[in-house]
C-alpha cells in the first residue's frame, strides 16, 4: 500500500521547513554597539533570546574605550587601563572625537592639551590624526583603534550568543557630521562587520523608552519627552514626539508608533570628562603645594596618569557623598598622596560648567518651537547626570513642572534602543514596526553659478537650501536646474550655521562637503533639439539623506517630456479595472519603494524648508513643480482636438564626477593595508591566548600529578619504577618553566603536555579499573541472579503456559552458566595480581557481559508481555468407534509430541541471534523481578576506552 499524495507533500514541506531554520540560526543573531569616549556597551538579539546586554570577559556589562600595547601584546577595557597607569603614552583613551578630524582641527588641539604624554603625528597623505607608540614605532590611526573596539565588541557578542555575528547597529553622537559618519563605517569595514544603520544616541535611548511605552500613546495629539543625556564627552539633549500614526498599507491599514526627533541641542565639552580632568589638576595642585618633593607632579606622566585614575573613582564617590579622600601610594619618588575633598569644593571648582548644564536644553527647545510646559517629562540619560548639582541645576532652570525621570536606564538605553532597531533591519527577526524619523543638525546647501549670458559680467552665485536645520531624515530631494544646457559643475556645503557657536563650527572641519561636475548636459540637449513636440525640464539632481545620516547623490539626469500621437484602440475597461486592482494591493514595502521626489525646485525660487513642529507634512511642493510632477506621471489632455496625443517622459542619464571635499578615511591600498593590520594584530591575540591556555593547561597538570600520586589509591595502582619516571618528568618540566618554558610556542608547550601523559596515562587507568569494578561486578551478579531467578520460573511451568520455547530456555541457561563461570575465573585471576599491574578483568569486558544478559532478557520479556494464553476448550464427546482406548490415549500423544515440535521450530526461526559480545556498550542498572513488564532501555557503563578518554581530561 503506497503512501497518500498529501502525506508526502506535507513531510517534505515540514522538512524544508527545519531546514531552512537550522540553516538559518548560525547567522540570525545581530548586535548593537554603543561606543562612547569612555565605555562601551553591547547588546545582541539572538533566537529565543529577547534583547540583552552581552557580557564582557570579566562579566561587566560595559568595557572601558581603551586599547594598550606591551611588549608585543594588545589589551582592551579594564587591562588596558591597568597598563595605561604604569606606562600612559601606551594605552590609548577618548579618541573617539578625533574619527575625521585633521590635525589642525580645534578638537586635536585640547586633546593633546588634556593628554600631553601621546604621540599624536599628522597622517602624511590625508592629514588627519596618527597615534605613534613609543615602543614599537606602529602608528595607529583612530578608525583602526574604534575598529579594534568594535571587532572586541563582537567578540563579547558572539560569546553571549553562541554564534557568529556580522551585522550591527551602531550608535554615534548626533554631532557627528558627515566625515565622522564616514569614517565610523569605514572602523566597520576595517573590523569586517556590516552595518545596518547609524543610529544617534539619543534616538536609540527616546526609541528604547518608546518600545515599552506604547500604550499611553495617541492618535490625535502627540507626547513630548526631553532627554538629557551627559556623557563622558559631552552632553546631548534632544526633543522627542511619540505618536500613533496609520501605517500606508491599503488593505488593512494599522496604528503604528512613530518617534519623531523635533529639536537637538549639545555642549561638545561638557561632560564627565571636562570634571574628571579638573579634578586631576586640582589634586596636582594640591600635593606640589604640600612640598613632600622638589619634583613637581605635573611634568611626570605616570604621575598624572595615576591622578586622573583617582580622580575619576572621586568623582563618583562625591556623586553620592559629601566628601572624601583622595590617596595614592607612590605617586611620586616613593611619595604618598592623602587629600580631602568635598563635594562644595567640586562644585565650585567646576562652577562655569553647571552654569552651561542648562543651555542645550534651551537649545532642543528652541530648536523645536516648543516650550518646557508642553514636554511630558525631562528623562535623565548617562552617567553625567548622577551628579547632583547636574540635577539641581536642570530643575532650578527648566522650571519644568514634572520631577525628573529616572525610569531610563543611564548607562543602557542607548545600546538597547539600537538593538531594537538592529532587529528590525535584519531579515531575522520580526518585530512590531516602531516608525523613527531623525532630525538634520547641520542644514546642507548647494551652491551654483547661474549660466552666464554675457561674458562681460560676472556669474551670480546662487545658494539653495537641500536640507534645512531640524528636517526630519531619512528622506529624498531633488534639486533641478533649468537654465543650464551646458557642462557646469556645483558644491555641495554645510549652510548656514548660526545656531552654533563659532569654535564648534571649526570643529566640523571643512564646512564644503562635495564637488561635482556635470559632462554631457549639451550632448544629452542636442539628442532632442531638432525634434518636434519637445518640452525640456531640466536637469534634475536626485539627493538623499539615509537612514544612517549620509548624504547620498543618486543620480542626476535630464528630464524631457515627449508629446507622441496615442494608440488609436483605447485601454479596455476591464484592464483600467484590473490596473486599479493591481494598485491597491501594493504592500508597503512597494509604496514606499516608490521613487517620488520630497522637494523639486528650479532656479528662479528658493527650496521651500518643512516646519520644525510639522510631524508628517515631509513632502513639500512648490505649486509650479506639482503641475510639473503631473504632467511627468499622468497623460495630459492638450485640448479636445488633440485626443490622440499623450506626454510621455524621457531620461537621459548625465555623467558626474564625484570629489569629496571634507576628511575621508583611508581608501584603496590604505584600507586594506589597515585590515590586514588588524588582522595580524588578531592572529597574535589568538596566538596569545592558546599559549596561556596550554601553560595553564601544563602547570595544571604538573600539580595535580604530584597530588594524586600521594594518595593511597594511585600510588598502589603504580610501581615504584612508574612513580619515580613521572615525579622525574614533573622536576624536569617544571625545571624547564622557570628557566625558559613561559616563552615558549604552544605547540612546545603541548608537547610537553603530551610527555607526561604518556606517563601517567597508564596509572590514571589502573586506578579507574580498580575504583569501578566493584560496582560494576556488583552490577553483573544482580543481572545474573535475575536471569536464574527467570530461568527457575520457566523450569518450573509447563511450555504450554509460556510463549518460550525450549531453544530459548537452553540460550538463557547456557548464557547464564558460560558469564558466571567467566566471571568466577576472571575474578579469581584479577584477585592474584598486585593493583600495579594491568588488570585482566576490566571495566568494558565486564560491560560487554553485562550488555548481552541484558539483551537476552530484554527479548523475552518483550515477548512475554506480548503474548496472550489461549483459551482451552472444553473436548467434544465423540461416538464410540472400534479403537480401544489405548489406542486413542496414544494417537493423541503423538498428536501433541508433534505439535510442541513445529511451534518450537518456528519459534526459533522467528528468535533474533544471541550474541556473546556487543559492539554497543550500554549504562548498566539492575535487573528487576523476572516477570515484571518493563520496557524501559537498561543502561550500560561506558566501555573502558570511553571511559580511560573522559578520566584523562578531567584528570590532566
Amino acid at each position: 500500500m503506497g503512501i497518500p499524495f498529501w502525506k508526502c507533500v506535507t513531510a517534505l514541506t515540514m522538512f524544508l521547513v527545519l531546514s531552512l531554520h537550522i540553516v538559518n540560526v548560525h547567522s540570525l543573531a545581530v548586535m548593537s554597539v554603543d561606543i562612547g569616549s569612555e565605555w562601551m556597551k553591547v547588546a545582541i538579539v539572538s533566537p529565543g533570546v529577547p534583547m540583552e546586554i552581552a557580557l564582557n570577559k570579566e562579566s561587566k556589562r560595559k568595557t572601558p574605550t581603551a586599547v594598550a600595547f606591551r611588549n608585543g601584546e594588545r589589551t582592551f577595557g579594564e587591562d588596558a587601563l591597568t597598563v595605561g597607569v604604569r606606562f600612559p603614552s601606551n594605552c590609548f583613551i577618548y579618541f573617539l572625537d578625533l574619527l575625521g578630524k585633521k590635525i589642525d582641527n580645534p578638537i586635536v588641539d585640547l586633546y593633546k592639551k588634556r593628554f600631553p604624554y601621546f604621540n599624536i603625528i599628522p597622517d602624511p597623505k590625508r592629514n588627519t590624526v596618527l597615534f605613534k607608540h613609543s615602543e614599537s614605532n606602529d602608528q595607529f590611526s583612530p578608525e583602526e583603534l574604534v575598529a579594534m573596539m568594535l571587532e572586541k565588541a563582537r567578540e563579547f557578542a558572539q560569546d553571549s550568543a553562541g554564534q557568529a555575528i556580522n551585522e550591527a547597529v551602531i550608535s554615534v553622537p548626533g554631532y557627528f557630521g558627515q566625515a565622522e559618519r564616514t569614517a565610523m563605517l569605514k572602523a566597520a569595514e576595517i573590523a569586517g562587520i556590516k552595518v545596518l544603520q547609524l543610529i544617534n544616541s539619543y534616538t536609540a535611548a527616546a526609541l528604547n523608552y518608546g518600545i515599552f511605552r506604547t500604550k499611553s500613546f495617541n492618535e490625535t495629539s502627540p507626547m513630548y519627552m526631553m532627554f538629557y543625556d551627559m556623557g563622558a564627552y559631552s552632553t546631548q539633549v534632544s526633543i522627542v514626539s511619540y505618536q500613533l500614526i496609520k501605517s500606508k498599507d491599503r488593505i488593512a491599514p494599522e496604528l503604528q508608533p512613530h518617534l519623531a526627533v523635533l529639536g537637538v541641542g549639545y555642549e561638545r565639552n561638557l561632560g564627565g570628562l571636562e570634571i574628571q580632568l579638573r579634578l586631576r589638576d586640582y589634586l596636582a595642585a594640591k600635593f606640589n603645594d604640600l612640598k613632600l618633593t622638589s619634583n613637581d607632579v605635573t611634568k611626570n606622566s605616570r604621575s598624572m596618569a595615576k591622578l586622573f585614575k583617582e580622580a575619576g573613582r572621586l568623582k563618583n564617590v562625591l556623586s553620592a557623598n559629601t566628601e572624601h579622600f583622595a590617596q595614592i601610594e607612590g605617586l611620586i619618588d616613593e611619595k604618598d598622596m592623602r587629600i580631602k575633598v568635598t563635594r562644595e569644593e567640586l562644585e565650585e571648582l567646576c562652577k562655569d560648567l553647571f552654569d552651561k548644564v542648562v543651555l542645550p536644553a534651551q537649545k532642543a527647545l528652541e530648536a523645536s518651537g516648543l516650550t518646557i510646559e508642553l514636554i511630558e517629562q525631562v528623562m535623565l540619560a548617562g552617567a553625567g547626570t548622577r551628579v547632583p548639582k547636574v540635577q539641581d541645576r536642570l530643575v532650578k532652570d527648566l522650571k519644568s513642572n514634572q520631577p525628573l525621570g529616572r525610569s531610563l536606564n543611564t548607562d543602557e538605553a542607548a545600546a538597547l534602543g539600537a538593538a531594537y532597531k538592529a532587529a528590525d533591519l535584519s531579515n531575522g527577526f520580526k518585530v512590531k514596526a516602531f516608525i523613527t524619523k531623525d532630525a538634520t543638525l547641520f542644514p546642507i546647501q548647494v551652491t551654483f553659478d547661474k549660466e552666464v549670458i554675457d561674458e562681460n559680467k560676472p556669474a551670480k552665485q546662487v545658494k539653495r537650501i537641500l536640507f534645512g536645520h531640524m528636517n526630519p531624515y531619512p528622506q529624498r530631494k531633488i534639486i533641478t536646474f533649468n537654465k543650464h544646457q551646458q557642462d557646469f559643475d556645483f558644491t555641495v556645503g554645510y549652510a548656514e550655521l548660526s545656531h552654533l557657536h563659532e569654535n564648534e563650527v571649526k570643529c566640523l572641519g571643512s564646512l564644503q562637503l562635495s564637488s561635482i561636475k556635470l559632462n554631457g548636459v549639451r550632448d544629452a540637449y542636442s539628442k532632442y533639439q531638432d525634434q518636434e513636440g519637445i518640452d525640456t525640464k531640466g536637469i534634475k539632481a536626485h539627493f538623499a539623506m539615509d537612514d544612517s545620516g549620509l548624504l547620498i547623490l543618486q543620480n542626476v539626469e535630464l528630464l524631457i517630456e515627449k508629446t507622441v500621437a496615442a494608440d488609436t484602440e483605447e485601454e479596455s475597461t476591464l484592464s483600467k479595472i484590473g490596473n486599479t486592482i493591481s494598485n491597491l494591493f501594493k504592500g508597503p514595502e512597494e509604496v514606499l519603494k516608490e521613487d517620488k521626489p520630497v522637494h523639486e525646485t528650479p532656479e528662479e525660487g528658493p527650496i521651500p524648508q518643512a516646519s520644525n513642529n510639522t510631524l508628517n507634512n515631509t513632502d513639500t511642493y512648490d505649486h509650479t513643480n506639482s503641475t510639473e510632477q503631473l504632467k511627468l506621471n499622468d497623460t495630459v489632455s492638450i485640448s479636445e482636438s488633440k485626443k490622440n496625443l499623450k506626454v510621455v517622459t524621457v531620461k537621459e542619464t548625465i555623467d558626474v564626477n564625484h570629489e569629496y571635499l571634507f576628511v575621508l578615511p583611508a581608501q584603496d591600498d590604505d584600507l586594506q593595508s589597515s585590515i590586514n593590520k588588524i588582522a595580524e594584530l588578531k592572529e597574535i591575540d589568538l596566538a596569545k591566548s592558546r599559549k596561556e591556555t596550554s601553560l595553564n593547561t601544563l602547570e595544571t597538570a604538573i600539580i595535580e600529578t604530584r597530588e594524586k600520586l600521594e594518595q593511597p589509591d594511585y600510588a598502589s595502582s603504580a610501581t615504584d619504577i612508574e612513580t619515580q619516571s613521572i615525579l622525574d618528568k614533573c622536576s624536569e618540566i617544571s625545571n624547564w618553566l622557570e628557566d625558559d618554558g613561559f616563552g615558549a610556542e604552544a605547540e612546545v608547550l603541548d608537547s610537553k603536555f603530551d610527555d607526561l601523559k604518556k606517563l601517567v596515562l597508564p596509572v590514571w587507568e589502573r586506578t579507574f579499573e580498580h575504583a569501578e569494578r566493584p560496582s560494576r561486578l556488583e552490577a553483573l551478579t544482580s543481572a545474573l541472579n535475575s536471569s536464574n531467578s527467570f530461568l527457575e520460573k520457566i523450569k518450573n511451568t509447563t511450555l504450554d503456559d509460556t510463549p518460550f520455547t525450549q531453544v530459548e530456555i537452553d540460550t538463557l541457561e547456557k548464557l547464564i552458566s558460560e558469564i558466571t563461570t567467566w566471571k568466577e575465573k576472571q575474578v579469581e585471576e584479577q584477585e592474584k595480581l598486585p593493583k600495579s599491574v594491568d588488570p585482566v578483568l576490566t571495566v568494558q569486558t565486564i560491560a560487554i557481559k553485562h550488555s548481552s544478559i541484558e539483551r537476552e532478557m530484554r527479548y523475552l520479556m518483550t515477548k512475554f508481555t506480548s503474548w496472550k494464553p489461549k483459551k482451552k476448550e472444553d473436548p467434544k464427546v465423540k461416538a464410540p468407534t472400534s479403537q480401544t482406548d489405548n489406542e486413542k490415549d496414544k494417537i493423541l500423544e503423538e498428536d501433541n509430541d508433534t505439535t510442541v515440535k513445529n511451534n518450537a521450530q518456528e519459534d526459533e526461526v522467528e528468535k533474533p541471534t544471541v550474541e556473546e559480545a556487543s559492539s554497543t556498550v550500554e549504562d548498566n542498572v539492575e535487573s528487576e523481578s523476572p516477570l515484571k513488564t518493563d520496557n524501559t532501555k537498561p543502561i550500560v557503563e561506558p566501555t573502558k576506552t570511553e571511559e580511560k578518554k573522559d578520566d584523562t581530561h578531567s584528570e590532566l
